[in-house]
């Protein structure tokens, strides 16, 4: 089984390592042009020695092609594999909205939703923080039986018929911790040890879950108690958005999570304050952030 997987980041590194550990052919795709040997590198986990290769030189057809790049970067993604790389299915693994919607106009594809904790240290290099488990299924259609040969070793994957309830889920869950955690500039544990950070925790959680039922999700599991074992299993881990600003990137996968959500919530009569008060708050730390990267000492 051919497995390509766009990005070497946090997630790429990681899903790499596992794939690859569990007997499987990576390959990491990367807009470096030719092929060579990487060692990926997932602490806490192990390490593997992987091919890499550029887009335009992939020359065999893929049973998966995994983009595990962050969200504001996908419209690139597709754009270069779209004419050089062919799959059988796609996989999104973005944190938020929109990114299974867009692989969806040129491939059949699935959505991957990773409750794992894991840190950037530099490109095919990451810290493994914990987690519990990975969800796998497609939109429109039960997918489970072109998955039923994925064995991940060491990896919870639990296929599904109908990813999105698991996608608005991942979507409430990450709206509550990720602009919280971020503007205290604090792990994702510290949401259940500050009060305040706490309640405005739940009252966005909440204020998603409702945007959720205007457009008549039908959960699995209570969100609400999945926010909280997922800041639970994640406890030390500094999220994507609080390293995103400290590495002073310019774009944000808030932009797909809490102002999406404040955009949706607009076309249903509904108000999401909170999803919108949490984005410009840490939109406003950026600019700070950006004068003064000293205020990321302790988490670069």
């Amino acid at each position: 089984m051919k497995i390509g997987i766009i990005g070497c980041g946090a997630i790429g590194s990681f899903l790499s390592y596992i794939f690859k550990r569990s007997g499987y052919d990576v390959v990491v795709i990367e807009k470096n042009r030719g092929c060579k040997e990487q060692k990926v590198i997932v602490e806490n986990m192990g390490q593997e020695v992987i091919k890499t290769c550029g887009y335009e030189d992939l020359k065999q057809e893929l049973d998966y092609l995994i983009f595990a790049i962050k969200a504001y970067d996908l419209d690139e993604a597709i754009s270069l594999s779209k004419n050089n790389l062919k799959a059988k299915i796609a996989i999104s693994t973005q944190n938020g909205l929109y990114s299974l919607e867009k692989l969806e106009n040129y491939y059949d594809a699935a959505s991957m939703i990773i409750y794992y904790g894991i840190k950037k240290v530099e490109k095919c290099h990451s810290i493994y923080f914990g987690g519990n488990k990975i969800v796998l299924g497609c939109r429109n259609r039960d997918c489970r039986n072109e998955f039923k040969d994925f064995k991940l070793r060491g990896i919870n994957l639990e296929l599904v018929d109908n990813i999105e309830p698991y996608r608005w889920e991942k979507v409430i869950v990450n709206s509550a911790i990720n602009p919280i955690a971020t503007l205290y500039l604090k792990h994702n544990g510290f949401i259940l040890e500050n009060k305040d950070a706490y309640d405005l925790s739940l009252k966005i959680a909440n204020e998603s879950l409702k945007i959720a039922s205007l457009l008549n999700i039908n959960f699995k599991k209570d969100p609400i108690k999945e926010l909280i074992d997922t800041i639970k299993s994640t406890y030390y881990n500094y999220n994507s958005t609080l390293q995103d600003l400290c590495m002073k990137k310019e774009k944000s996968e808030l932009d797909y999570i809490n102002l999406a959500l404040y955009e949706i919530s607009k076309k249903l009569n509904y108000e999401a304050k909170y999803n919108y008060f949490a984005y410009k708050s840490v939109m406003v730390l950026k600019n700070l952030i950006k004068a003064n990267n000293q205020i990321c000492k302790q988490i670069i």
